[in-house]
C-alpha cells in the first residue's frame, strides 16, 4: 500500500513540475491549457530563387502553414526547424513566417535564423 501511495505522489509531483516548467517555455507542450494562443500565419518558402505555392509549402512540412494556428506558434517554428535540419538540409531553403498572436503586433520569423 505504501508503494502505491509513493508512486501516486511521485506521479502528481512530476505532472506539477511539467506544467510549471511549461509555463516558462515557448512550446508549452505540457500546459493544462496548450491552446491559449491563437496565431495567424503566412509562410513563404523560397528554394534556389523559386517561391513555393501554399500547397507546396503544406506538402513540404505535412502541415497547414497558412491561416489560423490554435497552438503556440513556436510549435510551427520547431516543425520547420526540424524539417530543414534533417530532410531539407541540402535544399538551401529560406523560410519567412509572418505571424500575429492574440491580436498583438505582427512579427516575422525567419529560417535560417542566422543568415550569412
Amino acid at each position: 500500500m505504501r508503494t502505491r501511495y509513493t508512486i501516486g505522489i511521485l506521479f502528481l509531483c512530476l505532472q506539477s513540475a511539467a506544467v510549471l516548467a511549461a509555463r516558462f517555455i515557448p512550446e508549452r507542450f505540457f500546459c493544462w491549457a496548450p491552446y491559449d494562443e491563437h496565431s495567424l500565419l503566412q509562410t513563404e518558402v523560397c528554394i534556389l530563387g523559386d517561391t513555393l505555392s501554399p500547397q507546396e509549402v503544406a506538402d513540404r512540412y505535412s502541415y497547414r502553414m497558412n491561416g489560423w494556428e490554435p497552438r503556440a506558434v513556436h510549435n510551427v517554428f520547431n516543425l520547420v526547424r526540424q524539417y530543414e535540419q534533417t530532410y531539407g538540409r541540402t535544399d538551401s531553403a529560406r523560410i519567412t513566417i509572418h505571424y500575429q498572436t492574440n491580436g498583438h503586433p505582427a512579427k516575422i520569423w525567419r529560417y535560417p535564423e542566422k543568415l550569412d
